[in-house]
């Protein structure tokens, strides 16, 4: 909980409180009255002022209607504050599997930051002024401070009972699957055990005078979480209806703003990973867009420049931004066991492959390079195309590829890579891949567990190797005997 100490932590030195810069925005004397019933704000206590907020409101579409929702950014305590995030929040991938499960509960605390009380000796950190003059500071957790988030995250996993948080007897059981995110909570399993411990987790959340939505599914099998529109009776994702509508009112890619670009590709990279569209094609709209960041990283343009997206990458946007408003249902497949591994390797000379089967019957494949690639990495992607393309005819329809590369598993599982070249090799490796019906999973193994390392230098493949991997971390199976 060290987080919590940032809390208490001043932006500015003990010597100049009370002389920072106050912003001109005030709450309005409508909205600081209700702020004030609400227990939100109250009038300045005697301590010299140590920061100052942003007030602002923002409306927000919900599946009621829309709703203003009240922001106070403490801008220089967000700039100086030592923090790095770090809560537990996974890729969005990570989040689709539960789909597979018979029913699941969702929850979420209402008006989540304002239940959090922050202590009286932090409040002069966080003040700012009504519209007649009166001196005001917070009370709660503000929305718009960076350590925020992290804070509810915790707060709502011991709710939830999350085994990271709590201590194991209060822990939700193997039963059900327990995801959350900020202040919502999804509780995957037998209809019977989630609607068990979804009354477990009220109960937690009224011990701690923690007030849940009205708005929650109880043993549902469609509902909306994330931002992806769950089917459990087909085993289906898809983006929200509030996802696509926001797609579809982007304006033009070249009509952009640098800003306005890194939401939308933001946006289009998050659905990408949602409908299990492969990137690789979206290669060089990924790039330009890449490019501009980096300028504007740099200091070479501004927020508010325009985008200048070449033409030929706004041309792989918008085919991009048409598959993702077609939004088309995914269906997740059961995670079979692996029924095979793939073992790759690349060097200078030539690239190597050990296959081996269910069976431990290992057949190996290789040789030099007919034309030599210009990165290792890419070289290493070459390696695994042409393992594909020669054990073809014995692949069967789930398997494991392990590479000694860090660029290219994560590229792989990824679904794009910045090298033009890796993608080139990934994106023929998906099409062999997708047009058989095969699932591969990508995994790493040390060079020197590697039984394919010989064979890619010319060297004769021995069962050393082969056995010392098996032995140790990667996971195959000792095998019988070797053919080519």
């Amino acid at each position: 909980m060290q987080v919590w100490g940032l809390v208490g932590r001043s932006p500015f030195p003990p010597s100049s409180f009370g002389k920072a810069r106050e912003g001109s925005r005030r709450i309005p004397t409508a909205d600081a009255r209700l702020l004030r019933k609400a227990g939100i704000i109250e009038d300045a206590s005697s301590t010299i002022t140590g920061g100052w907020i942003i007030p602002f409101s923002v409306v927000e579409e919900k599946t009621t209607g829309l709703r203003r929702r009240w922001i106070a950014w403490p801008r220089d305590k967000n700039r100086d504050d030592p923090y790095e995030a770090n809560a537990p929040l996974l890729h969005i991938s990570r989040y689709l599997p539960p789909v597979m499960a018979e029913a699941v509960s969702c929850l979420d605390l209402k008006a989540s930051f304002f239940q959090v009380s922050l202590p009286r000796e932090t409040r002069h950190l966080f003040r700012c002024r009504v519209e007649d003059g009166t001196l005001v500071e917070l009370t709660r957790l503000p929305m718009g401070y960076k350590a925020s988030p992290e804070i509810l995250q915790i707060i709502t996993s011991a709710i939830a009972g999350m085994t990271t948080v709590v201590h194991p007897l209060w822990a939700a059981p193997p039963s059900v699957r327990v995801d959350v995110w900020i202040d919502n909570i999804r509780i995957a399993g037998s209809k019977s055990d989630v609607t068990l411990w979804e009354a477990q987790v009220l109960r937690n959340a009224d011990g701690r005078h923690a007030t849940m939505g009205e708005d929650r599914e109880s043993g549902a099998t469609q509902y909306t979480f994330l931002g992806v529109q769950f089917d459990h009776t087909h085993r289906a994702v898809s983006l929200s209806d509030k996802f696509v509508r926001s797609v579809r009112a982007m304006p033009a890619l070249n009509s952009l703003t640098i800003a306005e670009m890194e939401v939308m590709a933001s946006l289009f990279l998050y659905a990408a990973a949602i409908l299990g569209t492969r990137l690789c094609q979206y290669y060089f709209f990924i790039k330009a867009v890449r490019r501009r960041l980096s300028a504007l990283n740099r200091g070479i343009v501004l927020e508010t420049s325009p985008a200048n997206v070449p033409p030929s990458a706004v041309g792989l946007g918008e085919r991009l931004r048409h598959t993702i408003e077609n939004n088309r249902k995914r269906i997740i497949k059961p995670t079979e066991r692996a029924s095979a591994a793939i073992i790759t390797d690349a060097s200078l000379h030539g690239w190597g492959a050990v296959f081996i089967p269910d069976s431990g019957e290992v057949k190996i494949a290789g040789g030099k390079w007919e034309r030599k690639p210009f990165l290792i990495m890419q070289a290493e992607a070459r390696a695994v195309r042409l393992a594909l393309s020669a054990f073809s005819a014995i692949l069967p329809s789930t398997m494991d590829v392990w590479v000694d590369n860090t660029s290219l598993q994560g590229a792989a599982n990824k679904g794009s890579s910045k090298s033009h070249a890796m993608t080139w090799e990934l994106q023929r490796i998906y099409e062999f891949l997708d047009s058989r019906g095969i699932q591969a999973t990508f995994a790493y193994v040390r060079s020197a567990e590697n039984p394919a390392d010989g064979i890619s230098r010319g060297r004769v493949f021995t069962l050393r190797n082969l056995r010392r991997g098996a032995a140790r971390s990667c996971g195959w199976r000792t095998p019988k005997s070797p053919t080519s």
